[in-house]
Parts: C-alpha cells; structure tokens; sequence
C-alpha cells in the first residue's frame, strides 16, 4: 500500500511540474510579444514624426522660394508686356489658321486620299435622307470635300443608298466647270462619312 501511494504521489508531483512548466512557458511568450510591439510601436511613431518633420520642412523652403520666384515673374512680366502686345495680333492670326487647318480632314478632291470628314452625331448612326437633317448636310459635306466643288457651287442630281446599311452614294456636278462625279460615301462609327470612291462621268 505504501508503495502505490508514493507511486501516485510522485505521478501528481509529475503532473503538477508539467503543468507549472507549461504555464511558465506560455507567461514567457506573452512577456515577448507584449515586449516586440511596445518597441515596434515606439519605432514607427519616431519614423513617422521624423518624416513630418521633414516634409514640414520642405513645404517651408517652397514657399519661400515661390515667393522670390513670383516677385522675379512680376518683374519679367512688366518688361514683356509690351512685346506681348505686339505679338498678339500675329499669334491671334496663326492660331486662327491652325485651326481651320485641324478642322479640314486631308486630302481630298477626285483623286484622294480621303478621310472621314468627322460628325457631331451620335452612335448608333442612323441614316436620313432628309435634306434638314444633319445626316445630310454632312454627307452633303463629304460630297463637296470628295469633289473638290464648294457646296454653293454644286448641283446635286441624286444622293440616296448606295447598297449597304453604310453606305451612301451621290451624282453632283460642278456649276463653273459642267464636270459630272459619281461618289461612294461609307460610315465610319464616330468619324463621320468617307468617301471610298470618286468617278467622272459623261
């Protein structure tokens, strides 16, 4: 009897140092991690204040240097002001050009090349062969651009479907020179008419 009761005694003394060494094991985990983000923690706050403290610094030094550079801009502009006005009549003009230039497709006349005109109309494009209709005053602008012939100066004998869903086709002669033109106009989505064929004709 006596040895089963010192038996058990030592398997519960057993137990019991397991049990402790588990517990002091655990404690000492939680020491660590508690510990790794008080430091982590102190360390982000110290970088994060020394990089506000260096953009605050940068933003100080700009605008001092924006200062300076605008009281040097006041005094460049008092000196150009009067070439500026001089050249404005002439950049008024170039720009005027330019633009006339941008909005004229290239190309052009019977013999080509020729590219979309362009369309203030929207997708899906739908066809109008009715002479108030902006369908037709564009595609009697591509007519015009196909031809080379000023739309005041054209007479058109026939425009109506040229066999396909976008395709158009038109008769127009010029008033000055009499000269007779079959042409071929095709839709292209958001770019307007285009011309893909020009012919004479008796």
């Amino acid at each position: 009897m006596k040895r089963n009761q010192r038996y058990e005694t030592r398997l519960e003394k057993r137990k019991q140092n397991r049990f402790l060494n588990i517990a002091i094991g655990l404690v000492f985990l939680l020491i660590v991690v508690v510990a790794f983000n008080l430091f982590s923690g102190d360390e982000n706050e110290t970088a994060s204040t020394s990089e506000n403290e260096q953009t605050e610094s940068k933003n100080e030094t700009k605008d001092d240097s924006s200062i300076e550079m605008e009281s040097d801009k006041e005094d460049q502009n008092d000196d150009r002001s009067s070439d500026e006005s001089e050249n404005q009549s002439d950049d008024t003009e170039t720009n005027t050009d330019e633009e006339m230039q941008s909005e004229n497709p290239e190309g052009g006349g019977p013999e080509g090349p020729w590219e979309p005109i362009g369309t203030s109309q929207a997708e899906p494009h739908q066809k109008s062969y009715d002479d108030q209709s902006q369908d037709w005053k564009e595609m009697i602008q591509a007519l015009s651009y196909a031809t080379n012939i000023p739309e005041d100066q054209m007479t058109i004998f026939w425009l109506g479907n040229g066999g396909g869903p976008d395709i158009s086709k038109g008769t127009v002669q010029s008033n000055t020179e009499k000269i007779k033109y079959d042409v071929v106009l095709q839709w292209i989505p958001e770019k307007g008419w285009q011309p893909i064929s020009v012919t004479q004709v008796q």
